[in-house]
């Protein structure tokens, strides 16, 4: 049962209680109504970290309706029945634990928050701790946006200071349902931020980046295309490598087959640990 709400129907029983003997008995039984309206307030204040500690331990699975978008997911695919009740126990904790704001989108729709979760459950299923730290924030637009960081138009990008991970939120949908035509971004930026979290796993990765000859052999995805696609002249080779581990899994094992064992090495080695 939610935590929350069994509080708040322990609490106005208490209430009730204590409103009635005062009502006859004609005595004021002022601690069976002021207490717990206290304690009320208490866990109104508290919900979130309660409800957290409740789905931590007893997580709900993924609404029916929701779980078939995993499906796009090659890792959630290889899983076996215990390795995706896992997957999607992490995507309702990550979905939980993650802030959407929509720029100019007045309500995130259920299924772009279902991705995001997946993408991050993907590159830090061999976590432990699973969590990103504090990238908690995700930021949608409609279009093409400039930042700060970069004065020109991009749909993807990483802000380390606010740990929030900005999309144009239909070039992050298309890449999420068609991996192998765009460049998947939720594990793109996600695959960063864990890389930051990981500087050791950063490190050991690096050396087995593949180059953008690679990549286009690889995927098809020339460097022209990728710059263009995401809008930014710099982008994270070992990030993009780290998505066609998941995404291009046999054709790495086939044309890269040392760094695809480099990058199993190193994802694996951190979960055994």
């Amino acid at each position: 049962m939610n935590p929350v709400r069994a509080a708040y129907l322990s609490f106005g029983c208490l209430i009730a209680l204590g409103l009635i003997l005062t009502w006859t008995t004609g005595e004021t039984h002022s601690a069976l109504i002021i207490l717990p309206m206290i304690a009320a307030a208490g866990v109104y204040t508290l919900s979130p970290q309660i409800m957290w500690w409740h789905w931590k331990r007893h997580p709900p699975d993924l609404p029916t309706d929701l779980a078939p978008l995993l499906d796009r997911f090659d890792l959630y695919r290889r899983l076996d029945l215990a390795g995706k009740r896992e997957f999607r126990r992490r995507t309702f904790l990550l979905r939980e634990a993650t802030h959407f704001h929509g720029q100019a989108i007045e309500e995130i729709p259920p299924d772009i928050k279902i991705m995001a979760a997946a993408s991050a459950a993907t590159v830090g299923f061999h976590r432990p701790e699973f969590l990103l730290g504090d990238f908690e924030t995700i930021v949608l637009y409609r279009h093409y946006f400039p930042t700060p960081d970069h004065d020109v138009l991009h749909c993807s990008e990483l802000h380390e200071p606010d740990g929030a991970i900005i999309w144009t939120l239909n070039v992050f949908l298309r890449s999420c349902i068609e991996p192998r035509k765009y460049l998947h971004l939720g594990l793109y930026e996600y695959g960063r931020a864990m890389l930051l979290l990981e500087l050791e796993l950063r490190a050991a990765l690096d050396g087995l980046a593949l180059d953008y000859p690679q990549i286009e052999k690889l995927s098809g995805f020339g460097e022209t295309a990728l710059k263009e696609y995401i809008g930014l002249e710099e982008l994270d080779l070992t990030a993009i490598t780290l998505v066609l581990y998941f995404t291009h899994t046999e054709e790495m094992k086939v044309l890269q087959p040392e760094a695809y064992a480099g990058f199993e090495k190193g994802l694996t080695s951190v979960s055994s640990n």
